[in-house]
Protein backbone atom coordinates (compact mmCIF):
# COMPACT_ATOMS: atom_id res chain seq x y z
CA UNK A 1 0.00 0.00 0.00
CA UNK A 2 2.95 2.69 1.05
CA UNK A 3 4.51 1.98 -2.04
CA UNK A 4 1.26 2.97 -4.45
CA UNK A 5 0.81 5.90 -2.20
CA UNK A 6 4.32 7.55 -2.19
CA UNK A 7 4.15 6.68 -6.24
CA UNK A 8 1.28 8.54 -6.61
CA UNK A 9 2.45 11.09 -4.51
CA UNK A 10 6.26 11.49 -5.78
CA UNK A 11 4.58 11.56 -9.47
CA UNK A 12 2.48 14.05 -8.88
CA UNK A 13 4.35 16.07 -6.41
CA UNK A 14 1.27 15.83 -3.66
CA UNK A 15 1.35 17.07 -0.11
CA UNK A 16 -0.39 14.23 1.27
CA UNK A 17 -1.37 16.32 4.46
CA UNK A 18 -3.56 18.39 3.15
CA UNK A 19 -7.37 17.94 3.70
CA UNK A 20 -9.58 15.19 1.09
CA UNK A 21 -10.29 15.59 -1.17
CA UNK A 22 -6.46 15.81 -2.34
CA UNK A 23 -6.37 17.13 -6.08
CA UNK A 24 -4.02 15.38 -8.29
CA UNK A 25 -2.78 17.69 -11.32
CA UNK A 26 -3.93 14.40 -13.79
CA UNK A 27 -6.49 13.12 -16.60
CA UNK A 28 -8.03 9.62 -17.05
CA UNK A 29 -7.43 10.08 -20.38
CA UNK A 30 -4.09 11.11 -21.00
CA UNK A 31 -1.89 10.02 -18.00
CA UNK A 32 -3.79 6.94 -16.11
CA UNK A 33 -2.93 4.33 -18.56
CA UNK A 34 0.35 5.56 -18.48
CA UNK A 35 0.27 5.77 -14.13
CA UNK A 36 -1.47 2.12 -14.23
CA UNK A 37 1.00 0.46 -16.51
CA UNK A 38 4.35 2.00 -14.42
CA UNK A 39 2.63 0.54 -11.44
CA UNK A 40 2.57 -3.29 -12.91
CA UNK A 41 -1.16 -3.25 -12.20
CA UNK A 42 -2.21 -6.77 -14.05
CA UNK A 43 -5.73 -6.90 -13.71
CA UNK A 44 -8.54 -4.59 -13.72
CA UNK A 45 -12.49 -4.40 -13.48
CA UNK A 46 -14.39 -1.76 -15.48
CA UNK A 47 -17.91 -1.08 -14.12
CA UNK A 48 -20.28 0.45 -16.42
CA UNK A 49 -18.82 0.66 -19.95
CA UNK A 50 -21.56 2.42 -22.29
CA UNK A 51 -19.37 2.81 -25.29
CA UNK A 52 -15.99 1.80 -24.25
CA UNK A 53 -14.00 4.82 -25.19
CA UNK A 54 -12.45 4.59 -21.44
CA UNK A 55 -11.47 0.89 -21.58
CA UNK A 56 -10.11 1.67 -25.03
CA UNK A 57 -7.49 4.30 -23.57
CA UNK A 58 -6.59 2.23 -20.68
CA UNK A 59 -6.02 -0.94 -22.49
CA UNK A 60 -3.36 0.79 -25.50
CA UNK A 61 -1.32 2.18 -22.38
CA UNK A 62 -1.75 -0.42 -19.65
CA UNK A 63 -1.32 -3.72 -22.42
CA UNK A 64 0.27 -5.88 -19.89
CA UNK A 65 -3.30 -5.18 -17.76
CA UNK A 66 -6.08 -7.44 -18.26
CA UNK A 67 -9.52 -5.23 -18.09
CA UNK A 68 -12.86 -6.79 -17.77
CA UNK A 69 -15.77 -4.35 -18.83
CA UNK A 70 -19.14 -4.91 -16.81
CA UNK A 71 -22.33 -3.59 -18.19
CA UNK A 72 -25.74 -4.85 -18.40
CA UNK A 73 -26.31 -2.50 -21.32
CA UNK A 74 -30.26 -2.45 -20.87
CA UNK A 75 -32.35 0.51 -19.98
CA UNK A 76 -34.43 -0.13 -16.65
CA UNK A 77 -37.27 2.26 -14.77
CA UNK A 78 -35.51 5.07 -13.67
CA UNK A 79 -32.52 4.68 -15.32
CA UNK A 80 -31.57 8.46 -16.36
CA UNK A 81 -27.96 8.85 -18.04
CA UNK A 82 -29.07 7.79 -21.16
CA UNK A 83 -32.21 7.54 -23.44
CA UNK A 84 -34.31 4.91 -23.55
CA UNK A 85 -32.75 2.00 -26.10
CA UNK A 86 -29.62 3.99 -25.89
CA UNK A 87 -27.42 1.48 -23.96
CA UNK A 88 -28.78 -0.93 -26.21
CA UNK A 89 -28.96 0.13 -30.18
CA UNK A 90 -26.00 2.53 -29.66
CA UNK A 91 -23.53 1.68 -26.15
CA UNK A 92 -23.22 -2.14 -26.42
CA UNK A 93 -22.38 -2.54 -30.34
CA UNK A 94 -19.77 0.28 -30.33
CA UNK A 95 -18.20 -1.15 -26.88
CA UNK A 96 -17.89 -4.72 -28.55
CA UNK A 97 -16.37 -3.51 -31.61
CA UNK A 98 -13.43 -1.58 -29.39
CA UNK A 99 -12.76 -4.74 -27.38
CA UNK A 100 -12.44 -6.52 -30.45
CA UNK A 101 -9.37 -4.15 -31.52
CA UNK A 102 -8.01 -4.47 -27.47
CA UNK A 103 -6.60 -8.03 -27.09
CA UNK A 104 -6.30 -7.05 -23.28
CA UNK A 105 -9.98 -6.63 -22.74
CA UNK A 106 -13.14 -8.70 -21.98
CA UNK A 107 -17.06 -7.69 -22.18
CA UNK A 108 -18.83 -9.34 -19.50
CA UNK A 109 -22.96 -8.64 -20.23
CA UNK A 110 -24.45 -8.48 -16.99
CA UNK A 111 -26.14 -6.79 -13.91
CA UNK A 112 -23.14 -5.16 -11.44
CA UNK A 113 -24.49 -6.88 -8.54
CA UNK A 114 -24.72 -10.43 -10.09
CA UNK A 115 -21.05 -10.04 -11.47
CA UNK A 116 -19.68 -8.57 -8.08
CA UNK A 117 -19.56 -12.65 -6.65
CA UNK A 118 -17.84 -14.04 -9.83
CA UNK A 119 -14.88 -12.34 -8.71
CA UNK A 120 -12.64 -12.92 -6.09
CA UNK A 121 -11.75 -10.71 -3.03
CA UNK A 122 -8.16 -9.06 -3.50
CA UNK A 123 -8.15 -10.34 -6.82
CA UNK A 124 -7.56 -6.86 -8.43
CA UNK A 125 -5.10 -4.15 -9.19
CA UNK A 126 -7.46 -1.54 -9.92
CA UNK A 127 -10.95 -0.90 -10.63
CA UNK A 128 -13.29 1.60 -11.92
CA UNK A 129 -16.92 2.56 -11.09
CA UNK A 130 -18.75 4.60 -13.93
CA UNK A 131 -22.48 3.00 -13.96
CA UNK A 132 -25.35 4.20 -12.13
CA UNK A 133 -24.69 7.45 -10.54
CA UNK A 134 -27.71 8.15 -8.21
CA UNK A 135 -26.69 7.91 -5.01
CA UNK A 136 -28.08 4.61 -4.30
CA UNK A 137 -26.51 2.57 -6.87
CA UNK A 138 -23.12 4.43 -6.52
CA UNK A 139 -23.09 3.60 -2.93
CA UNK A 140 -23.88 0.06 -3.81
CA UNK A 141 -21.21 -0.80 -6.34
CA UNK A 142 -18.76 0.66 -4.04
CA UNK A 143 -19.86 -1.90 -1.40
CA UNK A 144 -20.02 -4.65 -3.81
CA UNK A 145 -16.58 -4.21 -5.63
CA UNK A 146 -14.23 -2.19 -3.53
CA UNK A 147 -13.41 -5.76 -2.00
CA UNK A 148 -12.16 -7.14 -4.85
CA UNK A 149 -9.48 -5.17 -5.02
CA UNK A 150 -5.94 -5.80 -3.45
CA UNK A 151 -4.06 -3.98 -0.35
CA UNK A 152 -1.59 -1.45 -2.73
CA UNK A 153 -4.47 -1.28 -5.35
CA UNK A 154 -6.33 1.33 -6.75
CA UNK A 155 -10.14 1.92 -6.31
CA UNK A 156 -11.49 4.36 -8.58
CA UNK A 157 -14.92 6.05 -9.98
CA UNK A 158 -15.91 8.77 -12.39
CA UNK A 159 -18.26 11.87 -11.52
CA UNK A 160 -17.13 12.98 -8.38
CA UNK A 161 -19.17 16.30 -8.73
CA UNK A 162 -22.79 17.82 -7.47
CA UNK A 163 -24.99 18.72 -10.23
CA UNK A 164 -26.39 21.16 -9.00
CA UNK A 165 -23.79 23.32 -9.84
CA UNK A 166 -24.54 22.33 -13.66
CA UNK A 167 -27.79 22.98 -14.89
CA UNK A 168 -27.87 20.40 -17.67
CA UNK A 169 -27.06 17.26 -15.26
CA UNK A 170 -29.81 18.27 -12.52
CA UNK A 171 -31.99 16.23 -13.61
CA UNK A 172 -29.61 13.16 -13.34
CA UNK A 173 -29.67 12.84 -9.70
CA UNK A 174 -25.91 12.50 -9.17
CA UNK A 175 -24.98 11.17 -6.14
CA UNK A 176 -21.41 9.91 -6.16
CA UNK A 177 -20.13 13.15 -3.88
CA UNK A 178 -22.50 11.57 -0.86
CA UNK A 179 -21.91 8.10 -1.45
CA UNK A 180 -18.13 8.13 -1.94
CA UNK A 181 -17.65 10.71 1.28
CA UNK A 182 -19.86 7.93 2.98
CA UNK A 183 -17.64 5.19 2.11
CA UNK A 184 -14.28 7.25 2.89
CA UNK A 185 -15.49 8.09 6.53
CA UNK A 186 -17.43 4.55 7.54
CA UNK A 187 -14.15 2.83 6.22
CA UNK A 188 -11.61 4.81 7.57
CA UNK A 189 -9.69 5.85 4.48
CA UNK A 190 -7.12 8.11 4.88
CA UNK A 191 -6.03 9.41 1.43
CA UNK A 192 -9.23 10.59 -1.03
CA UNK A 193 -8.02 12.13 -4.56
CA UNK A 194 -9.27 13.67 -7.24
CA UNK A 195 -8.49 14.46 -10.22
CA UNK A 196 -8.44 17.43 -12.48
CA UNK A 197 -10.62 16.44 -15.46
CA UNK A 198 -13.73 18.51 -15.90
CA UNK A 199 -15.98 15.56 -14.50
CA UNK A 200 -13.46 14.50 -11.85
CA UNK A 201 -12.82 10.87 -11.02
CA UNK A 202 -12.22 9.92 -7.24
CA UNK A 203 -9.78 7.35 -5.75
CA UNK A 204 -7.98 5.87 -3.19
CA UNK A 205 -5.21 3.52 -2.33
CA UNK A 206 -6.64 0.37 -0.99
CA UNK A 207 -5.42 -0.22 2.64
CA UNK A 208 -4.48 3.36 3.15
CA UNK A 209 -6.21 3.56 6.37
CA UNK A 210 -5.95 5.68 8.95
CA UNK A 211 -4.56 5.08 12.58
CA UNK A 212 -6.74 4.97 15.26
Amino acid sequence: MEDTLQFIADRYKLDLSQPNPIKVPSSRWTDLGDMLNDLGFKKAVEVGVYKGKFFQAIAHKAPNMEIVGVDAWTTYDDYLDYPPGDLEAVGYPQAVARASGCPNVKLVKGWSKDVAPTIEDGSLDYLFIDANHTYECCKEDIGLWASKVRPGGIVMGHDYFETTNRRRLQKLNFGVVKAVNEWVEQQGIKHLFINSDGYPCWFYVQGDIKEN
